[in-house]
């Protein structure tokens, strides 16, 4: 598994997103990838060499001045990605806790899926949509 993008949205509402140019080939990626995935992303828009992105990542996590805990609805399958994603290119943020907030036990993904019934052009699996679902899911009523 290799990371393809990356999507985050902060408590108050900031957003981080990026695509990766360089750390994944087509031939990498299983079917649901191929299918799900790859077709809803705009490299021309977001790409970032993993070099740059490891390194924004850091800066936008670092410039809350505050520690900062990633919350994730799937921690053992989507955090090692980003954890050795930063790792990797030396980009740990200061502030950044180790273990990410495993979200998927008290939140209701009732919540989520409202979200997307709610938000028409919401892509599933696109992992910026995904963490705009899972913040709105964390807080007050979608449209109950």
């Amino acid at each position: 598994m290799k990371l393809i993008s990356a999507g985050f949205v902060a408590e108050n509402g900031e957003e981080f997103y990026f695509e990766l140019l360089d750390n994944y080939q087509k031939s990498d990626c299983s079917g649901f990838v191929l299918e799900a995935v790859l077709p809803h992303l705009n490299n021309a828009k977001h790409g970032l060499l993993s070099a740059q992105a490891a390194s924004k990542l850091k800066a936008w996590v670092e410039a809350f001045g505050e520690p900062i805990y990633m919350a994730c609805d799937a921690p053992n399958y989507d955090w090692p990605l980003v954890n050795d994603f930063l790792l990797d290119y030396k980009c740990w943020p200061e502030n950044l806790d180790g273990l990410p907030l495993n979200v998927s036990g008290y939140l209701s993904l009732e919540r989520v899926e409202k979200y997307f019934e709610y938000q028409p052009m919401a892509i599933r699996h696109h992992s910026l949509w995904d963490a705009r679902a899972l913040a709105a899911a964390s807080k007050g009523p979608i449209n109950d």
